[in-house]
């Protein structure tokens, strides 16, 4: 997690490029992109060269960054002599010797790349350099720097989802890691997102892999699920070595830069070699090698994916392979054509295709797609539940995509069973592989449902409760749904307060900040990573509010007597004169002491507030919570002890005023206390505890179980020889030998439709294979306000219904002139 001043530079970076006229989110983060490539790039470089192997920047030398860093106000230096060196680095060095480096999937990804910056713009590249040095200053020293470079291009990209143009936004994050914890896959097994945008279901795979192989005792979560300290040490080496195999994570996305942007996320995370690139998945794979290679058919065990939503795909630049996408059929002109044009659609299909058998996909669809009627939704959601395994369905609130869009959207979870060269031949009154479907309806998912969603950290989320009971449905082989359905299952949640240990300088030497860790035993251990002010000093407690309570009940009184001791030497003198003066004295003249006492003390407070100013170097310059603390203590010291040392000196000889030993060294006795106090600098975060066991009852079920084919009871049938008489035996299970015979009759007739009366009308198949969850939503009669009973209310529908009937039945005798 980013620390506030981290993401406040980010900002500034951000506001920075659109101040200067780069206002497309999406060019202004490329551009970005690019002087952040610059810079790791002489890094890269240069472990490369510690290979043997030569610079790339053999006559090329003004083009490191640490020459452009030098000559950073001046954009056409980046113009004319950078980026035309940029579009042609695939040529300055061989495989060999990019392997193991981020030059390995460049690809000639930068072959179109130009610095769009008005040459003009001296100063705004200078800002951006110096920030970008700011926010990666320790690049390529170790795994907190990796951590810090992968934070915050996340957060530069969730700036680009807050500006919302030109369609581009990202899935919010906290859905992708729910996601793949659905899946949950394993350490080498392929994972694949054909519309990959900037990533995140891939680096979040990756997350979600290395957060399985670390310490559950050092693993942090936080309240959306963030992991934190993922360091997959559980790992063997070569597990290891496949979370961070980039041939593992492939992503395709149709915009060049989108996809340049989304490797390079995946880059700044850890992946090497990363598989994401640009391709229209849909399209036509000829003359296409690299796409024809990545989308081949059965190649992967898992499918993430946001496609997106309501979009068409022109007919002839669609891949024609036939069994990938369903024809039309029959004997008219559109025959051969693809049954659909509908992107949504057309993703699903490929997804089954991609899918090595046994493999799962979880993917984010527009509702629509659940309940269509038109031939292409009735035959693929038929596809997916009679040749496949639909696993779960979760719709998700309205507003999870605001401000972007109001699309009702699910999450439809999928396992495929039937081989490629098998599809579509079972015959239509085939058993439905998919016996049972599992669904669950999400109200809340920890933000806010209006425009701005807002984060609500600790509030009920819904997610948490269907991922448990999501597992516990795969767990137990698509059985016993209904246990727990009237709890709702959450994490506990806490607050810590969190602070980014950046304790040395480029000299490596202590930062005034870094010098309130002056005490621990080793600095190195701690410096760059993110930690708990009670794991940096554990005399505090881990509840920020109890640590602030703690450090200030310690420190006040320390505060004051220091006061108290520093302003003695001006104010002893004045209380002995007026002292010596006499009680009658004293009281006419306690303004002239009240002058005297003031006159006294001037110079003694300006030096003890330079003092108390100076010591601020201990802490956080921007928005920690303790200088403002410290602020404040040292305030109320001086109120409380100049008021003690002013009522001395104008109430003489009434009160009696001891006699203290001087302050040798005042710094030295605020440096104490500061050092104290800044202990308490960072930022408060919401925390979730690891298992998901806070169980509270539910007023109705959040989930529920459907079958997918259910045979009407018949009660009246009877078997060939007469042995068995009813469809469904003493213990209500429909007999294999009814099943038999209707199956025989045919389910549906010569036109496609399904016989009345042999299904249950409220199955799955019998409603056109619909996976809507509202259509199944039981109805809970427990929640039903009225005055009248149950029974009261069906036989008032009863009569409402053959009042209906009459009336119909009236008017169309008067429409047919019967009446």
């Amino acid at each position: 997690m980013l620390a506030p001043h981290i993401k406040k530079k980010v900002d500034e970076l951000w506001n920075r490029f659109w101040a200067a006229g780069l206002t497309n989110p999406l060019v202004a983060v490329e551009q970005i992109t690019y002087l952040l490539f610059l810079k790791r790039l002489e890094d890269i470089d240069l472990k490369r060269q510690q290979r043997g192997f030569p610079s790339i920047y053999a006559g090329f030398e003004t083009c490191k960054w640490s020459y452009i860093r030098q000559d950073k106000t001046n954009p056409t230096h980046l113009i004319e002599v950078v980026f035309p060196w940029l579009r042609e680095l695939d040529k300055h060095f061989t495989g060999a010797s990019a392997d193991g480096t981020e030059l390995a999937s460049l690809n000639n990804r930068m072959a179109d790349a130009y610095f769009q910056l008005d040459p003009n713009k001296g100063k705004v590249l200078s800002d951006a350099i110096d920030k970008i040095d700011e926010l990666f200053a320790r690049a390529g020293e170790g795994s907190a720097a990796q951590d810090i470079m992968g934070d915050t291009f996340e957060y530069l990209l969730s700036e680009m989802a807050t500006a919302g143009k030109n369609g581009q936004f990202r899935t919010p994050r906290h859905l992708i890691r729910f996601m793949v914890e659905l899946l949950d896959p394993e350490p080498g097994q392929r994972v694949i997102d054909p519309a990959a945008g900037t990533g995140g279901f891939l680096f979040s795979t990756q997350q979600h892999l290395m957060r399985k192989y670390s310490a559950q005792q050092n693993l942090v979560l936080e309240w959306d699920g963030t992991p934190h300290r993922i360091h997959g040490t559980g790992a063997t080496p070569e597990e290891y070595a496949a979370i961070h195999n980039g041939a593992n994570f492939v992503g395709l996305d149709n915009d060049r830069t989108m996809a340049r942007i989304g490797w390079m996320n995946l880059v700044l995370h850890d992946v090497s070699d990363p598989h994401l690139v640009q391709g229209d998945s849909l399209s036509k794979r000829e003359g296409k090698a690299k796409l024809k290679e990545l989308l081949e058919p059965g190649s992967y065990q898992f499918v993430l994916a946001n496609p997106p939503f309501t979009g068409t795909v022109d007919s002839g630049d669609l891949e024609p392979d036939t069994v990938l996408f369903p024809r039309v059929g029959g004997g008219g002109k559109k025959k051969d054509e693809s049954i659909t044009n509908k992107s949504e659609l057309l993703f699903l299909w490929l997804m089954l295709d991609l899918l090595d058998i046994g493999g799962r996909c979880a993917v984010i669809i527009p509702e629509g797609v659940l309940f269509g009627n038109t031939d292409a939704h009735v035959r693929l959601r038929r596809e997916l539940l009679v040749e496949h395994v639909v696993e779960g369905v979760i719709s998700l609130p309205g507003g999870v995509f605001q401000p972007y869009t109001g699309v009702k959207t699910s999450i439809l979870i999928f396992r495929k069973v039937t081989r490629r060269d098998s599809k579509q031949t079972l015959p239509s009154n085939a058993a439905p592989l998919s016996e049972h479907v599992w669904f669950y309806e999400v109200d809340e998912d920890g933000y806010t449902k209006d425009a701005k969603r807002n984060a609500r950290p600790g509030q009920q989320n819904d997610l948490w409760d269907s991922l448990e009971k999501f597992k516990a449905w795969i767990a137990h082989g698509r059985t016993g749904a209904q246990h727990n359905e009237k709890t709702l299952l959450q994490p506990s949640f806490h607050a810590e307060r969190w602070r980014q240990a950046l304790l040395r300088d480029t000299a490596d030497k202590l930062t005034p900040a870094g010098e309130a860790f002056s005490a621990l035993p080793d600095t190195s251990m701690w410096d760059g990573h993110v930690w708990g002010i009670h794991e940096l000093f554990p005399e505090l407690p881990a509840d920020p509010k109890a640590a602030e309570i703690q450090v200030r009940n310690a420190t006040s009184q320390l505060l004051y007597n220091l006061v108290i001791q520093f302003f003695a030497a001006s104010t002893q003198p004045v209380w002995a004169k007026w002292k010596d003066a006499g009680t009658a004295v004293k009281h006419m003249d306690s303004d002239k002491a009240l002058a005297e006492w003031q006159k006294a003390i001037k110079v003694p407070q300006q030096e003890f507030n330079r003092a108390a100013r100076d010591v601020q170097r201990f802490f956080e310059a921007e928005d920690g919570p303790a200088l403002p603390l410290w602020k404040d203590m040292v305030k109320d010291a001086l109120n409380a002890g100049l008021s003690y040392h002013k009522h001395a000196a104008t109430q003489a000889p009434t009160v009696q005023f001891s006699i203290h030993e001087p302050v040798a060294d005042l710094n030295a006795a605020l440096e104490a206390v500061a050092r104290e106090v800044a202990k308490l600098d960072g930022f408060d975060v919401t925390l979730r505890s690891l298992a998901i066991d806070q169980a509270s009852d539910l007023k109705a079920a959040k989930h529920w179980v459907v079958p997918v084919r259910d045979w009407v009871r018949n009660d009246e049938w009877q078997s060939a020889d007469g042995q068995l008489i009813g469809s469904h035996d003493a213990y209500g299970l429909v007999r294999p030998a009814y099943v038999q015979a209707m199956l025989a009759e045919g389910l549906y007739d010569e036109k496609g439709a399904l016989k009345d009366g042999v299904l249950d009308p409220d199955c799955i198949e019998a409603r056109e294979w619909n996976l809507s969850a509202g259509q199944y939503k039981p109805f809970d009669f427990t929640q039903l306000k009225s005055d009248m009973s149950v029974a009261e209310l069906i036989g008032t529908l009863k009569t409402t219904e053959h009042d209906i009937i009459q009336g119909l039945e009236k008017l169309l005798a008067m429409v047919e002139g019967r009446e």
